[in-house]
């Protein structure tokens, strides 16, 4: 926030002063998005997602405004990790060695609508300052994927391979992501002030702060389906052949599948699984933008 004011000052330092009013007049209209002149890592210039919005304000009179803010946030995430157990195969004896590669996908969708009232103090020609209060509604859906595959060894007391089998372990996940973040719908009300300094005419440069409630739910329909097949020789010497293959849902509580081993094949029917809660949210902070507001007036 400390390099957002200098940056200000700067701006202010090199332009010059004229007679000229820039603070906003009844029936003015004013368009914002928020961008970082201080980029760093992966943070983009331009933001629209939830917390700096595409913004429009309108001015009623001199003094007072209604301000119409929508944010939009799409995010796709792809990880890929590889894990291995013990190398020394000559200190395995009695252990079991697993090597394979866990996958995780998420995506994240939001949408966000808040309107809100400003109340004007123009202290100079060029710069603005402002308070007011909004509420908002925000709908913030998300799904996953996680997938691991892998080996695994099962050594002796002699440290002879004994067993081994080849796991896939494939689960999707509706209304909540794989690293457990549900999906919610959530009411927001905020109290804010900022400043608007005009660059020229109805360009403006601004920031604002202010304090931020929100409360809500997550759907009780938030749920995974699971689809596991292991796949091996579960006895090395006699080579006998196992395989458990089964789905499993936990919007309908019931895990089915099929488990053969050798030439006996055994259903796998009506195990109960743990469907997930609703739960709520409620939170109470106070928020600074670290990006700054560039708008234009009409």
């Amino acid at each position: 926030m400390k390099k957002i004011f200098l940056a200000v000052l700067a701006i202010v330092g090199v332009c010059n002063t004229t007679s000229a009013q820039y603070a906003p007049q009844k029936n003015d209209i004013s368009a914002e998005v928020y961008f970082n002149p201080f980029k760093s890592g992966n943070s983009p210039i331009f933001s629209l997602n939830d917390d700096y919005a595409f913004k429009v304000r309108w001015m009623l009179t001199n003094k007072d405004a209604l301000r119409f803010k929508v944010g939009l946030c799409i995010d796709n995430e792809k990880r890929t990790d590889e894990y291995e157990g013990d190398k020394d195969y000559a200190n395995l004896a009695g252990c079991n060695y697993r090597r394979g590669t866990t996958e995780t996908k998420n995506k994240y969708t939001s949408l966000s609508i808040n309107v809100g009232y400003e109340r004007h103090f123009p202290v100079s020609q060029r710069i603005d300052l402002y308070a007011g209060g909004e509420v908002g509604y925000r709908i913030e859906s998300c799904s996953g994927e996680w997938t691991d595959t892998y080996r695994e060894e099962i050594y002796d007391a002699n440290g002879d391979l004994s067993q081994y089998y080849e796991v896939s372990d494939f689960r999707e996940y509706k209304k909540r992501d794989a690293d457990g973040n549900d999906a919610r719908n959530l009411f927001t009300v905020a109290a804010f002030s900022g400043f608007d300094f005009y660059v020229y005419k109805g360009l403006y440069v601004g920031a604002e702060l202010g304090i931020k409630f929100a409360t809500g739910k997550s759907p009780r329909q938030g749920y995974f389906t699971q689809s596991y097949s292991k796949v091996g020789e579960s006895d090395v010497a006699n080579r006998t052949i196992y395989s458990e293959i089964y789905n499993y849902s936990s919007e309908t509580g019931v895990k089915t599948g099929t488990k053969v081993e050798g030439t006996n094949a055994t259903a796998i029917n009506a195990i109960e699984g743990k469907q997930l809660s609703e739960t709520s949210t409620t939170s109470l902070k106070f928020y600074v933008e670290p990006n700054i507001r560039l708008g234009v007036k009409f």
